[in-house]
């Protein structure tokens, strides 16, 4: 048979897209002028705190890459389990050779090619890509507060 030759994505015309933009922009003025006044509570803010989310070269930096050989050496209890099964990165579905070079991460100890987990962190991605848990352990805020106490 074939593919069918008919589209079936609506395409939005730019002029609706740029007035519903409009919207938004006259709602978050209006906003602030009401919380300027006091009448309502400040609308959020869109930024997002700069310690919050680390850079993505900040981030490279505190996972280095290693050759997979050494990994393997460095942690045998990781690979003792999946010696029955042969590593793969789950990035590309690929598997993980002893001259690879990868990165470990740093909470769920799971290993990538430095290429495919270089790609997922520029994309601005924070965890891990097979158990979603962070890519860096999380500093304890009771412990920064404390010592921004004491400097």
């Amino acid at each position: 048979m074939g593919f069918p030759l008919v589209c079936y994505c609506v395409a939005v015309p730019k002029p609706v897209i740029a007035v519903c933009q409009l919207i938004a922009v006259v709602t978050h003025v209006v906003l602030l002028a009401l919380s300027a006044v006091g009448l309502c509570r400040a609308p959020p803010s869109r930024s997002v705190a700069t310690d919050s989310a680390p850079l993505p070269e900040e981030v490279k930096e505190q996972l280095p890459a290693v050759k997979f050989c050494c990994l393997q050496e460095r942690h045998p209890e990781d690979v003792g389990a999946a010696a029955a099964a042969p590593a793969t990165c789950i990035v590309c579905l690929e598997r993980l050779e002893a001259t690879d070079e990868v990165r470990r991460l740093g909470n769920c100890a799971h290993a990538f090619h430095r290429g495919c987990i270089d790609g997922w962190i520029d994309l601005g991605r924070t965890t891990c890509p097979l158990c979603r848990s962070h890519l860096l352990p999380r500093p304890h805020r009771a412990r920064a507060g404390l010592l921004a106490r004491f400097w």
